[in-house]
Protein backbone atom coordinates (compact mmCIF):
# COMPACT_ATOMS: atom_id res chain seq x y z
CA UNK A 1 0.00 0.00 0.00
CA UNK A 2 2.80 2.37 -0.82
CA UNK A 3 0.63 5.00 -2.95
CA UNK A 4 -1.38 5.63 0.98
CA UNK A 5 -0.05 8.04 3.41
CA UNK A 6 -2.43 6.34 6.36
CA UNK A 7 -2.07 2.23 7.50
CA UNK A 8 -5.69 0.56 6.92
CA UNK A 9 -7.22 -2.42 8.58
CA UNK A 10 -7.13 -5.90 6.89
CA UNK A 11 -10.69 -5.46 5.60
CA UNK A 12 -10.01 -1.78 4.25
CA UNK A 13 -6.65 -2.87 2.85
CA UNK A 14 -8.66 -5.65 0.71
CA UNK A 15 -11.70 -3.05 -0.40
CA UNK A 16 -8.89 -0.28 -1.35
CA UNK A 17 -6.80 -3.26 -3.26
CA UNK A 18 -10.62 -4.28 -4.91
CA UNK A 19 -11.07 -1.30 -5.79
CA UNK A 20 -7.66 0.73 -7.28
CA UNK A 21 -7.33 -2.96 -9.22
CA UNK A 22 -10.79 -2.22 -11.50
CA UNK A 23 -13.47 -2.08 -8.77
CA UNK A 24 -13.76 1.80 -9.19
CA UNK A 25 -14.75 0.43 -13.03
CA UNK A 26 -17.56 -1.95 -11.57
CA UNK A 27 -18.56 0.35 -9.23
CA UNK A 28 -18.94 3.19 -11.93
CA UNK A 29 -21.10 1.14 -14.03
CA UNK A 30 -23.30 -0.15 -11.34
CA UNK A 31 -24.10 3.45 -10.64
CA UNK A 32 -24.67 3.84 -14.55
CA UNK A 33 -26.88 1.19 -14.62
CA UNK A 34 -29.21 2.05 -11.78
CA UNK A 35 -29.27 5.65 -12.96
CA UNK A 36 -30.43 4.42 -16.25
CA UNK A 37 -33.39 2.69 -15.00
CA UNK A 38 -34.79 6.28 -13.82
CA UNK A 39 -34.20 8.33 -17.20
CA UNK A 40 -36.78 7.81 -19.75
CA UNK A 41 -35.88 7.36 -23.63
CA UNK A 42 -37.47 11.23 -23.94
CA UNK A 43 -35.87 12.46 -21.07
CA UNK A 44 -33.95 15.75 -22.16
CA UNK A 45 -30.99 16.40 -19.50
CA UNK A 46 -29.99 19.91 -19.66
CA UNK A 47 -27.10 20.69 -18.22
CA UNK A 48 -26.71 22.42 -14.77
CA UNK A 49 -30.11 20.16 -13.63
CA UNK A 50 -29.88 17.56 -10.42
CA UNK A 51 -30.31 14.97 -12.86
CA UNK A 52 -27.18 16.39 -14.80
CA UNK A 53 -24.87 16.49 -11.58
CA UNK A 54 -26.40 12.91 -10.51
CA UNK A 55 -25.15 11.54 -13.71
CA UNK A 56 -21.81 13.38 -14.64
CA UNK A 57 -19.94 13.76 -10.94
CA UNK A 58 -19.40 10.05 -10.61
CA UNK A 59 -17.08 10.41 -14.01
CA UNK A 60 -15.91 13.38 -12.52
CA UNK A 61 -14.67 12.49 -8.94
CA UNK A 62 -14.44 9.30 -8.83
CA UNK A 63 -10.78 8.91 -11.18
CA UNK A 64 -9.18 11.44 -8.64
CA UNK A 65 -8.96 8.18 -6.47
CA UNK A 66 -6.38 7.22 -9.32
CA UNK A 67 -5.34 10.88 -10.44
CA UNK A 68 -1.51 10.16 -10.58
CA UNK A 69 -2.01 6.74 -12.33
CA UNK A 70 -4.52 8.44 -14.68
CA UNK A 71 -2.23 11.39 -15.46
CA UNK A 72 0.55 8.45 -16.02
CA UNK A 73 -1.70 6.73 -18.16
CA UNK A 74 -2.03 9.72 -20.48
CA UNK A 75 0.81 11.27 -20.39
CA UNK A 76 2.99 7.79 -21.21
CA UNK A 77 1.04 5.49 -21.15
CA UNK A 78 -1.93 3.86 -24.57
CA UNK A 79 -3.89 6.86 -23.48
CA UNK A 80 -1.26 9.75 -25.20
CA UNK A 81 -3.23 9.89 -28.39
CA UNK A 82 -6.12 10.73 -26.92
CA UNK A 83 -4.43 13.03 -24.59
CA UNK A 84 -3.03 14.92 -27.77
CA UNK A 85 -6.48 14.83 -28.69
CA UNK A 86 -8.29 16.67 -25.55
CA UNK A 87 -4.29 18.96 -25.62
CA UNK A 88 -4.69 20.00 -28.64
CA UNK A 89 -8.27 20.85 -28.88
CA UNK A 90 -8.82 22.41 -25.82
CA UNK A 91 -5.76 25.03 -26.93
CA UNK A 92 -7.32 25.89 -30.18
CA UNK A 93 -10.71 26.06 -28.29
CA UNK A 94 -9.63 28.65 -26.01
CA UNK A 95 -7.58 30.69 -28.54
CA UNK A 96 -10.64 31.17 -30.14
CA UNK A 97 -12.90 31.81 -26.83
CA UNK A 98 -15.23 28.83 -27.26
CA UNK A 99 -14.87 27.96 -24.08
CA UNK A 100 -18.30 26.15 -24.54
CA UNK A 101 -16.90 23.14 -25.93
CA UNK A 102 -13.49 22.70 -23.82
CA UNK A 103 -15.62 20.64 -20.66
CA UNK A 104 -16.69 18.04 -23.22
CA UNK A 105 -13.72 16.93 -24.56
CA UNK A 106 -12.10 17.13 -21.11
CA UNK A 107 -14.41 14.39 -19.45
CA UNK A 108 -14.00 12.58 -22.50
CA UNK A 109 -10.48 12.46 -22.19
CA UNK A 110 -10.80 11.91 -18.23
CA UNK A 111 -12.75 9.24 -18.09
CA UNK A 112 -10.95 7.33 -20.77
CA UNK A 113 -7.47 7.71 -19.58
CA UNK A 114 -9.17 6.90 -15.82
CA UNK A 115 -11.01 3.26 -17.44
CA UNK A 116 -8.15 1.77 -19.10
CA UNK A 117 -5.83 2.22 -16.87
CA UNK A 118 -2.35 -0.03 -17.23
CA UNK A 119 -3.96 -1.66 -12.99
CA UNK A 120 -7.52 -2.44 -13.84
CA UNK A 121 -8.24 -6.23 -13.77
CA UNK A 122 -11.94 -6.83 -13.22
CA UNK A 123 -13.68 -10.24 -12.44
CA UNK A 124 -15.91 -11.89 -15.88
CA UNK A 125 -17.56 -13.23 -12.84
CA UNK A 126 -18.65 -9.66 -11.34
CA UNK A 127 -19.81 -8.45 -14.22
CA UNK A 128 -21.77 -10.94 -15.10
CA UNK A 129 -23.67 -10.76 -11.76
CA UNK A 130 -23.74 -7.18 -12.15
CA UNK A 131 -25.53 -7.38 -15.61
CA UNK A 132 -28.05 -10.04 -13.43
CA UNK A 133 -28.99 -7.71 -11.45
CA UNK A 134 -29.25 -5.11 -13.51
CA UNK A 135 -32.11 -7.11 -15.55
CA UNK A 136 -33.76 -8.30 -12.49
CA UNK A 137 -33.99 -4.31 -10.96
CA UNK A 138 -34.69 -3.63 -14.51
CA UNK A 139 -38.31 -5.58 -14.33
CA UNK A 140 -39.00 -4.47 -10.97
CA UNK A 141 -38.97 -1.51 -11.56
CA UNK A 142 -41.11 -1.95 -14.34
CA UNK A 143 -43.76 -3.93 -12.69
CA UNK A 144 -43.72 -1.81 -10.08
CA UNK A 145 -44.42 1.73 -12.37
CA UNK A 146 -47.45 3.90 -13.23
CA UNK A 147 -49.25 2.27 -16.29
CA UNK A 148 -48.12 4.16 -19.34
CA UNK A 149 -51.60 3.64 -20.64
CA UNK A 150 -52.36 6.52 -17.85
CA UNK A 151 -50.14 9.07 -20.09
CA UNK A 152 -52.46 10.09 -23.66
CA UNK A 153 -48.88 10.50 -25.69
CA UNK A 154 -48.14 7.23 -25.43
CA UNK A 155 -51.01 5.77 -26.57
CA UNK A 156 -50.41 7.70 -30.04
CA UNK A 157 -48.45 6.75 -33.10
CA UNK A 158 -45.42 9.25 -33.10
CA UNK A 159 -44.95 10.96 -36.77
CA UNK A 160 -42.61 8.94 -38.04
CA UNK A 161 -38.58 10.30 -39.05
CA UNK A 162 -37.79 13.42 -41.73
CA UNK A 163 -35.32 15.37 -42.91
CA UNK A 164 -35.78 18.52 -42.36
CA UNK A 165 -35.69 21.43 -44.93
CA UNK A 166 -33.27 24.02 -45.07
CA UNK A 167 -35.43 26.34 -44.87
CA UNK A 168 -36.95 25.26 -41.72
CA UNK A 169 -34.60 25.50 -38.32
CA UNK A 170 -36.75 24.16 -35.79
CA UNK A 171 -35.84 21.59 -34.50
CA UNK A 172 -38.79 18.70 -33.17
CA UNK A 173 -38.55 17.70 -29.65
CA UNK A 174 -40.57 16.00 -27.42
CA UNK A 175 -42.58 17.99 -24.53
CA UNK A 176 -40.77 17.58 -21.44
CA UNK A 177 -44.23 19.19 -19.66
CA UNK A 178 -45.28 15.47 -20.46
CA UNK A 179 -46.09 12.80 -17.80
CA UNK A 180 -44.45 9.55 -17.89
CA UNK A 181 -41.26 10.68 -19.62
CA UNK A 182 -39.05 8.70 -17.45
CA UNK A 183 -40.78 5.03 -17.19
CA UNK A 184 -40.28 2.10 -19.37
CA UNK A 185 -42.80 2.41 -22.11
CA UNK A 186 -41.29 -0.74 -23.93
CA UNK A 187 -41.74 -3.54 -21.84
CA UNK A 188 -40.19 -6.88 -20.70
CA UNK A 189 -42.45 -9.52 -22.63
CA UNK A 190 -43.57 -9.05 -26.30
CA UNK A 191 -46.62 -7.04 -27.26
CA UNK A 192 -46.39 -4.93 -24.12
CA UNK A 193 -44.54 -1.55 -26.05
CA UNK A 194 -46.89 1.19 -25.56
CA UNK A 195 -48.25 2.43 -29.11
CA UNK A 196 -46.01 5.38 -29.48
CA UNK A 197 -43.15 3.20 -29.58
CA UNK A 198 -44.77 0.24 -31.50
CA UNK A 199 -43.72 -2.32 -33.32
CA UNK A 200 -43.25 -3.72 -30.03
CA UNK A 201 -39.80 -4.02 -29.01
CA UNK A 202 -39.00 -5.01 -25.15
CA UNK A 203 -35.99 -3.58 -22.64
CA UNK A 204 -34.83 -3.43 -19.27
CA UNK A 205 -35.08 0.39 -19.05
CA UNK A 206 -36.56 3.25 -20.21
CA UNK A 207 -33.45 3.68 -23.01
CA UNK A 208 -33.94 0.44 -25.21
CA UNK A 209 -30.17 1.58 -26.50
CA UNK A 210 -29.00 1.20 -23.44
CA UNK A 211 -30.64 -2.11 -22.76
CA UNK A 212 -29.65 -3.32 -25.98
CA UNK A 213 -26.31 -2.43 -26.45
CA UNK A 214 -25.24 -2.95 -22.72
CA UNK A 215 -26.50 -6.80 -23.42
CA UNK A 216 -24.64 -7.17 -26.70
CA UNK A 217 -21.31 -6.51 -24.17
CA UNK A 218 -22.31 -8.84 -21.88
CA UNK A 219 -22.45 -11.62 -24.66
CA UNK A 220 -19.49 -10.45 -26.15
CA UNK A 221 -17.88 -11.08 -22.63
CA UNK A 222 -19.79 -14.37 -22.12
CA UNK A 223 -18.30 -15.95 -25.40
CA UNK A 224 -15.03 -15.37 -25.13
CA UNK A 225 -15.02 -18.20 -22.24
CA UNK A 226 -18.09 -19.76 -21.28
CA UNK A 227 -18.71 -21.86 -18.59
CA UNK A 228 -22.02 -23.86 -18.04
CA UNK A 229 -22.60 -22.93 -14.45
CA UNK A 230 -25.99 -21.27 -13.30
CA UNK A 231 -24.38 -17.54 -13.38
CA UNK A 232 -23.52 -18.43 -16.90
CA UNK A 233 -26.42 -19.74 -18.39
CA UNK A 234 -29.05 -17.69 -16.65
CA UNK A 235 -26.91 -14.28 -17.44
CA UNK A 236 -26.24 -15.10 -21.48
CA UNK A 237 -30.56 -16.44 -21.57
CA UNK A 238 -31.00 -13.25 -20.36
CA UNK A 239 -28.67 -11.02 -22.21
CA UNK A 240 -29.79 -12.88 -25.22
CA UNK A 241 -33.19 -11.97 -24.76
CA UNK A 242 -33.29 -8.55 -24.12
CA UNK A 243 -30.17 -7.89 -27.06
CA UNK A 244 -32.24 -10.12 -29.75
CA UNK A 245 -36.15 -8.57 -28.42
CA UNK A 246 -34.57 -5.32 -28.29
CA UNK A 247 -34.69 -5.36 -32.34
CA UNK A 248 -31.78 -2.40 -31.94
CA UNK A 249 -30.39 -3.11 -35.80
CA UNK A 250 -26.62 -2.00 -34.68
CA UNK A 251 -26.65 -5.12 -31.96
CA UNK A 252 -27.50 -7.83 -35.09
CA UNK A 253 -24.78 -5.74 -37.09
CA UNK A 254 -22.21 -5.93 -34.16
CA UNK A 255 -22.59 -9.88 -33.59
CA UNK A 256 -22.56 -10.36 -37.11
CA UNK A 257 -19.30 -8.41 -37.58
CA UNK A 258 -17.26 -10.21 -34.32
CA UNK A 259 -18.39 -13.51 -35.19
CA UNK A 260 -17.22 -12.78 -38.77
CA UNK A 261 -14.24 -11.02 -37.17
CA UNK A 262 -13.71 -14.05 -34.72
CA UNK A 263 -13.62 -17.04 -37.40
CA UNK A 264 -11.40 -14.74 -40.29
CA UNK A 265 -8.82 -14.11 -37.42
CA UNK A 266 -8.36 -17.61 -36.13
CA UNK A 267 -7.64 -18.33 -40.12
CA UNK A 268 -4.78 -15.85 -40.76
CA UNK A 269 -0.91 -16.00 -40.21
CA UNK A 270 0.26 -14.50 -36.90
CA UNK A 271 0.96 -11.11 -38.68
CA UNK A 272 -0.29 -8.33 -36.96
CA UNK A 273 -0.34 -5.96 -39.96
CA UNK A 274 -2.43 -8.26 -41.83
CA UNK A 275 -4.85 -8.90 -39.10
CA UNK A 276 -5.06 -5.09 -38.54
CA UNK A 277 -5.57 -4.83 -41.81
CA UNK A 278 -8.39 -7.23 -42.50
CA UNK A 279 -10.24 -5.92 -39.40
CA UNK A 280 -9.87 -2.27 -40.69
CA UNK A 281 -11.18 -3.26 -43.67
CA UNK A 282 -14.16 -5.29 -42.01
CA UNK A 283 -14.79 -2.35 -40.22
CA UNK A 284 -15.05 -0.01 -42.98
CA UNK A 285 -16.54 -2.32 -44.97
CA UNK A 286 -19.25 -2.50 -43.26
CA UNK A 287 -19.82 1.12 -42.65
CA UNK A 288 -20.08 1.11 -46.09
CA UNK A 289 -21.99 -1.81 -46.23
CA UNK A 290 -24.65 -0.28 -44.00
CA UNK A 291 -24.98 3.23 -45.86
CA UNK A 292 -25.81 1.41 -49.24
CA UNK A 293 -28.33 -0.84 -47.33
CA UNK A 294 -31.19 1.16 -48.14
CA UNK A 295 -31.04 -0.04 -51.78
CA UNK A 296 -31.10 -4.02 -50.90
CA UNK A 297 -33.42 -3.35 -47.97
CA UNK A 298 -35.86 -1.75 -50.32
CA UNK A 299 -35.49 -5.01 -52.69
CA UNK A 300 -36.38 -7.24 -48.96
CA UNK A 301 -38.51 -5.13 -47.02
CA UNK A 302 -41.66 -7.84 -48.16
CA UNK A 303 -39.60 -10.30 -46.16
CA UNK A 304 -41.12 -10.66 -42.29
CA UNK A 305 -37.81 -11.37 -40.78
CA UNK A 306 -36.05 -8.19 -42.68
CA UNK A 307 -38.88 -5.81 -42.05
CA UNK A 308 -38.64 -7.12 -38.05
CA UNK A 309 -35.07 -6.89 -37.94
CA UNK A 310 -34.29 -4.07 -39.63
CA UNK A 311 -37.07 -1.94 -41.07
CA UNK A 312 -38.99 -1.72 -37.71
CA UNK A 313 -41.78 -4.04 -38.60
CA UNK A 314 -42.49 -1.50 -41.52
CA UNK A 315 -43.08 -2.34 -45.43
CA UNK A 316 -43.58 -0.85 -48.56
CA UNK A 317 -41.05 1.58 -48.04
CA UNK A 318 -38.92 3.94 -50.72
CA UNK A 319 -35.47 4.19 -50.99
CA UNK A 320 -36.01 7.98 -49.37
CA UNK A 321 -37.98 6.42 -46.22
CA UNK A 322 -35.74 3.58 -45.41
CA UNK A 323 -32.48 6.17 -45.80
CA UNK A 324 -34.80 8.43 -43.01
CA UNK A 325 -35.35 5.47 -40.97
CA UNK A 326 -31.48 4.12 -40.72
CA UNK A 327 -30.81 8.33 -40.42
CA UNK A 328 -26.88 7.16 -39.53
CA UNK A 329 -26.03 6.96 -43.31
CA UNK A 330 -27.06 10.81 -43.68
CA UNK A 331 -26.09 11.97 -40.62
CA UNK A 332 -22.84 10.70 -41.21
CA UNK A 333 -22.75 12.62 -44.40
CA UNK A 334 -24.10 15.84 -42.54
CA UNK A 335 -21.07 15.45 -40.10
CA UNK A 336 -18.24 15.26 -42.49
CA UNK A 337 -20.05 18.07 -44.73
CA UNK A 338 -19.55 19.87 -41.45
CA UNK A 339 -16.33 19.38 -40.35
CA UNK A 340 -14.88 19.92 -44.78
CA UNK A 341 -16.56 23.41 -43.83
CA UNK A 342 -14.86 24.09 -40.21
CA UNK A 343 -12.26 26.95 -40.27
CA UNK A 344 -8.90 25.10 -40.88
CA UNK A 345 -11.01 21.92 -40.69
CA UNK A 346 -10.71 22.70 -36.75
CA UNK A 347 -14.11 20.92 -36.10
CA UNK A 348 -17.17 23.75 -35.13
CA UNK A 349 -16.87 23.63 -31.64
CA UNK A 350 -19.89 24.35 -29.95
CA UNK A 351 -21.56 25.77 -33.06
CA UNK A 352 -22.43 22.19 -33.97
CA UNK A 353 -25.48 22.62 -31.72
CA UNK A 354 -26.72 25.52 -33.91
CA UNK A 355 -25.09 23.18 -37.12
CA UNK A 356 -27.45 21.19 -36.02
CA UNK A 357 -30.51 23.13 -36.30
CA UNK A 358 -30.03 23.43 -39.84
CA UNK A 359 -28.58 19.88 -40.32
CA UNK A 360 -30.74 17.47 -37.80
CA UNK A 361 -33.18 14.62 -39.19
CA UNK A 362 -36.51 15.67 -37.36
CA UNK A 363 -36.68 12.54 -35.27
CA UNK A 364 -38.83 13.59 -32.10
CA UNK A 365 -36.04 12.84 -29.31
CA UNK A 366 -33.21 12.62 -31.24
CA UNK A 367 -30.42 15.35 -32.03
CA UNK A 368 -26.76 15.47 -33.27
CA UNK A 369 -25.02 14.37 -30.53
CA UNK A 370 -27.13 11.40 -29.51
CA UNK A 371 -25.84 9.28 -32.62
CA UNK A 372 -22.15 8.85 -33.99
CA UNK A 373 -19.53 9.31 -31.75
CA UNK A 374 -16.48 9.13 -34.01
CA UNK A 375 -18.08 11.21 -36.51
CA UNK A 376 -19.63 13.76 -34.09
CA UNK A 377 -16.10 14.11 -32.65
CA UNK A 378 -14.77 15.13 -35.92
CA UNK A 379 -17.26 17.64 -36.92
CA UNK A 380 -16.52 19.33 -33.43
CA UNK A 381 -13.02 19.39 -32.74
CA UNK A 382 -11.76 18.35 -36.26
CA UNK A 383 -8.28 17.13 -37.11
CA UNK A 384 -7.19 16.26 -33.67
CA UNK A 385 -10.36 14.43 -33.29
CA UNK A 386 -8.01 11.79 -35.51
CA UNK A 387 -6.34 11.08 -32.40
CA UNK A 388 -9.31 8.61 -31.37
CA UNK A 389 -8.57 6.68 -34.83
CA UNK A 390 -5.08 6.70 -34.29
CA UNK A 391 -5.74 5.51 -30.35
CA UNK A 392 -8.39 2.63 -31.93
CA UNK A 393 -5.82 1.38 -34.98
CA UNK A 394 -2.98 1.30 -32.30
CA UNK A 395 -4.64 -0.72 -29.90
CA UNK A 396 -5.69 -2.88 -32.97
CA UNK A 397 -2.46 -3.34 -33.54
CA UNK A 398 -0.80 -4.19 -30.14
CA UNK A 399 -4.33 -6.63 -29.41
CA UNK A 400 -3.05 -8.48 -32.93
CA UNK A 401 0.64 -8.52 -31.90
CA UNK A 402 -0.16 -9.94 -28.52
CA UNK A 403 -2.52 -13.05 -30.62
CA UNK A 404 -5.84 -11.43 -28.54
CA UNK A 405 -8.48 -12.50 -31.35
CA UNK A 406 -11.01 -11.58 -28.67
CA UNK A 407 -9.92 -8.39 -28.39
CA UNK A 408 -9.18 -7.11 -32.37
CA UNK A 409 -12.94 -8.41 -32.80
CA UNK A 410 -14.86 -6.32 -30.05
CA UNK A 411 -12.78 -3.45 -30.54
CA UNK A 412 -14.01 -4.07 -34.73
CA UNK A 413 -17.74 -3.94 -32.86
CA UNK A 414 -17.12 -0.80 -30.60
CA UNK A 415 -15.93 1.40 -33.12
CA UNK A 416 -18.85 0.07 -35.29
CA UNK A 417 -21.15 1.28 -32.49
CA UNK A 418 -19.45 4.68 -32.00
CA UNK A 419 -20.36 5.06 -36.06
CA UNK A 420 -23.64 3.62 -34.63
CA UNK A 421 -24.56 5.52 -31.30
CA UNK A 422 -23.28 8.58 -29.37
CA UNK A 423 -25.60 8.85 -25.98
CA UNK A 424 -23.68 5.41 -24.65
CA UNK A 425 -20.44 6.97 -25.79
CA UNK A 426 -20.65 10.21 -23.14
CA UNK A 427 -17.93 9.80 -20.39
CA UNK A 428 -20.46 9.49 -17.92
CA UNK A 429 -22.18 6.57 -18.95
CA UNK A 430 -20.94 3.33 -17.89
CA UNK A 431 -20.68 1.34 -21.37
CA UNK A 432 -18.00 4.54 -22.12
CA UNK A 433 -15.75 3.20 -19.80
CA UNK A 434 -16.73 -0.21 -19.97
CA UNK A 435 -15.97 -0.18 -24.51
CA UNK A 436 -12.66 1.80 -23.70
CA UNK A 437 -11.63 -1.56 -21.43
CA UNK A 438 -12.64 -3.73 -23.91
CA UNK A 439 -10.89 -1.11 -26.48
CA UNK A 440 -7.53 -0.33 -24.25
CA UNK A 441 -6.59 -3.60 -22.56
CA UNK A 442 -8.63 -5.80 -24.87
CA UNK A 443 -9.07 -9.90 -22.95
CA UNK A 444 -6.16 -8.79 -20.73
CA UNK A 445 -8.63 -6.70 -18.47
CA UNK A 446 -10.29 -9.83 -16.91
CA UNK A 447 -8.30 -11.17 -13.79
CA UNK A 448 -8.05 -14.86 -14.03
CA UNK A 449 -5.96 -17.65 -12.13
CA UNK A 450 -3.00 -19.13 -13.45
CA UNK A 451 -4.82 -22.02 -15.38
CA UNK A 452 -7.16 -19.69 -16.49
CA UNK A 453 -4.67 -17.87 -18.38
CA UNK A 454 -2.77 -21.51 -19.87
CA UNK A 455 -6.24 -22.47 -21.02
CA UNK A 456 -6.83 -19.45 -22.55
CA UNK A 457 -3.68 -19.41 -24.44
CA UNK A 458 -4.38 -22.87 -25.74
CA UNK A 459 -7.90 -21.40 -26.79
CA UNK A 460 -6.68 -18.56 -28.64
CA UNK A 461 -3.70 -19.54 -29.86
CA UNK A 462 -3.06 -20.20 -33.85
CA UNK A 463 -0.74 -21.81 -35.91
CA UNK A 464 1.84 -19.84 -37.91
Amino acid sequence: MADLAIYLPRPAIGVWTWYKQGGDVLAFIAISLSMAIFIGQEQIISRGDVVYWLVVCPSLLMPLLRFRQTLENLLFGKARPIAFFGIVSAVWLMIQRDFGAVPPIFLIVWVAGWAYRDEVRISARALLSLALIFYGAGCISFLMQPSYEDHPWLMQPLDPPEAAKESSVELALPEQDRDGLNINAWGILPNQTAVAFQPWRISATPNIATSGIFSLMILLVIVRRFRPNPLEIVTAASALYFATLSFVRAVFVSFALFSATIEIMSLLPRRPRLRVAVALFMTIGITILVALSPILLYALQDWSIVSRMFLRGQASMSVADIYRQMYRPWLWNEHLKLFWSSPYLMGQGSELAVSALKNIINAGQIRSDSVSFLTRMVATYGIPAFGIIIFLIERCYSHAKENDIWGVAVLSVMVWLMMSWGSIFHPSNGMFALAFLFIGNGSQVFSCSKACRDEEQRLYKTET
